[in-house]
C-alpha cells in the first residue's frame, strides 16, 4: 500500500497507492469567471474569491503524501450547474 505503483510510460509512477477520493469541497463555487458574478451573485458584488483556496487545500493534501488525488467535477456551462455556482 505504501509502495510505489508504476502505471507505464505514458502515465507515470505514484508514490503510493494512497487515493483522494472525488469530493465536493463547497471551494469550486468561487472559481466562476469575474464576467458572471454579477448575473449570479448580483450587481452589487464587486470582489469574489479565487481558486487560491482551492490550489491551497489540493497543495495541502500532496504535501501530506496521498499518492493520487481525484479532483471534484465542474461544468463547462451553466446548465450543468446544479445549483448556482455549483458544478
Amino acid at each position: 500500500l505504501l509502495g510505489p505503483l508504476d502505471l507505464g510510460p505514458d502515465i507515470g509512477v505514484l508514490p503510493n497507492r494512497s487515493m483522494m477520493g472525488s469530493m465536493h469541497t463547497g471551494l469550486e463555487g468561487h472559481s466562476m469567471p469575474s464576467w458572471m458574478v454579477p448575473m449570479v451573485l448580483g450587481s452589487g458584488v464587486r470582489d469574489h474569491q479565487t481558486l487560491d483556496g482551492m490550489a491551497t487545500y489540493f497543495q495541502e493534501r500532496a504535501k501530506g503524501g496521498v499518492g493520487l488525488m481525484v479532483t471534484g467535477g465542474i461544468s463547462p456551462n451553466m446548465a450543468g450547474w446544479t445549483a448556482p455556482c455549483g458544478s
